[in-house]
């Protein structure tokens, strides 16, 4: 009995010792577990420590390009202001242009159908001027022939003077108010 005893003390001693033996294998692929699971933990949050800085800075970057984009939106707003101002300030410019331009269009009517009325009155004038010589030759003519009518072709004569100076005296108003139109035409302001 007493080697049964022995057997089954070296028979449990060897089975602690497997045992302690698989007891240690077990605990030590645990423990390379645990690290590797804490390796991973510690990773993670590196990891987590990185991201959480770059979203850090990108909400930074984020923030800053707001004030950026909020500056120049400001800016945006003050320029379409300035242009809305400066496209207001042409349109009025080229209305005034246009008035000024249909005044000037006006004038050059009105220029021009004083020329054509002056030119008219000049062509009568000088029509009347040729009639006129006509009647002094002929009154000439009239007074070589007949000296004894010498009193009657006097007051012909004076007639035909008086109707000269009356058409000479027409055709100094229309030269005076031709010079008058073509002064108020180049003295005209806006020019």
């Amino acid at each position: 009995m007493r080697n049964f005893q022995q057997n089954l003390l070296i028979a449990l001693a060897l089975a602690l010792c497997g045992l302690c033996a698989g007891q240690w294998y077990f605990q030590t692929v645990q423990r390379t577990r645990l690290a590797a699971e804490n390796q991973k933990i510690a990773d993670r949050d590196t990891a987590i420590q990185g991201y959480t800085n770059s979203l850090d800075k990108l909400n930074h970057q984020v923030m800053r390009m707001e004030q950026d984009i909020t500056g120049l939106n400001a800016a945006l707003q003050e320029t379409l202001k300035t242009n809305r101002e400066v496209i207001i300030e042409q349109k009025r410019e080229i209305a005034r242009l246009g008035a000024n331009n249909d005044t000037l269009i006006s004038d050059i009517v009105q220029y021009t159908n004083a020329i054509a009325t002056l030119q008219s009155n000049l062509d009568t004038a000088f029509e009347g001027i040729r009639t006129q010589n006509t009647n002094v030759e002929v009154l000439v003519r009239n007074r070589d022939e007949a000296n004894s009518n010498y009193a009657n072709m006097v007051t012909q004569y004076n007639s035909t003077v008086v109707k000269y100076n009356e058409l000479v005296g027409r055709y100094t108003n229309v030269v005076d108010r031709l010079n008058k139109l073509q002064s108020a035409a180049t003295n005209r302001p806006g020019r």
